[in-house]
This record gives structure tokens, C-alpha cells and sequence, in this order.
């Protein structure tokens, strides 16, 4: 990918983040409230969330399409490999939403572990293989700072992610 399609996903990114902060201020009874911002068709914030989501998906379409029309689809294993990695996450992350935080830590007879332990093992596993490889077989093509955990990583079973250098 180029250095500029990196900078506008990272834009995304954090637009994306602010979204979500402001998304989840809201309350369900303000979702029927009146909207008075264009995109709300005279609707309610419902009306202009939906549009919103819509307006993305939409776009997202043209953008499949013009990569086709360009001839530039994803053929790179490694450009779809990151696609679906970033798909995947955004699938654990909306399974996140709006799950009170006392339900991390809660035990169920039929789960082994708590949401709290899936995300930590999650997580562990996919620093230690990416860490893993960033030192290995790239050593030197990836920087630093992104060979090392961001946060503590610890796995339920296996304990904190080794730093190692």
C-alpha cells in the first residue's frame, strides 16, 4: 500500500473513533428525537445514523467498483489477508457494543472463560504471532516500536507476552 492510502486509513481510523464516541452518548430514546441536519431527510437521528451507515456502504460499493474499473482489485494475498484481518476486528469489536462493563468479568456454566479472558487471549495471540514475525522473517522492514505490545498483553493461560528484543 502506499504512504498515502496508509495516511487515509489511518484518517478513517480516527474518524472512526470519534464516531463512536459520540455514538455512544446517545440514548435510545434520543435516537427518535428530530434531526435538523440535512442528511436526516427531515428524519430523526435514527433517520440520520441509518443514513450514515447507508452513505458508507454505498460508497464502499463505488470504491470496489472503481478499484475494478481501474483493473487494481485486491490480488496481493497479503492486501486481502489485511482486508479480512481488518474486517474481523471490526466484527469483535461491534460484538463489544453496548455489553455493560460487569459482563466482561462474568462466568457462565456453559463458557470456560469471561469476555475479559477472550479479548486478553485474543489479543495475546495475535502480538505474539505478529510481534513474532515482525522480528523473524521481516526483521528490519517493520519498525521497532511496532515489534513490542502498545499495552500489558496478558493470556489466561499463558500469562503476560514476553518483550523481547
Amino acid at each position: 500500500m502506499g504512504k498515502q492510502v496508509n495516511e487515509l486509513i489511518e484518517q478513517l481510523q480516527q474518524s472512526l473513533a470519534q464516531t463512536v464516541a459520540v455514538l455512544s452518548a446517545l440514548s435510545d430514546a434520543e435516537l427518535d428525537e428530530l434531526s435538523p441536519h440535512p442528511c436526516a431527510m427531515g428524519g430523526s437521528i435514527n433517520d440520520l445514523l441509518a443514513h450514515n451507515i447507508d452513505h458508507e456502504t454505498m460508497h464502499t460499493g463505488q470504491i470496489f467498483t472503481q478499484r475494478y474499473n481501474l483493473r487494481q482489485m485486491q490480488f496481493s494475498r497479503v492486501d486481502r489477508l489485511v482486508a479480512e484481518t481488518i474486517r474481523a476486528r471490526a466484527e469483535l469489536i461491534g460484538a463489544l457494543v453496548g455489553l455493560p462493563d460487569d459482563a466482561l468479568d462474568a462466568k457462565t456454566p456453559q463458557d470456560q472463560w469471561t469476555i475479559r479472558e477472550m479479548l486478553a487471549h485474543t489479543m495475546y495471540w495475535e502480538r505474539h504471532s505478529m510481534d513474532d514475525l515482525a522480528r523473524t522473517q521481516l526483521k528490519g522492514r517493520v519498525a521497532e516500536e511496532l515489534t513490542q505490545p502498545a499495552f500489558e498483553v496478558i493470556d489466561p493461560a499463558y500469562g503476560a507476552l514476553e518483550m523481547e528484543r
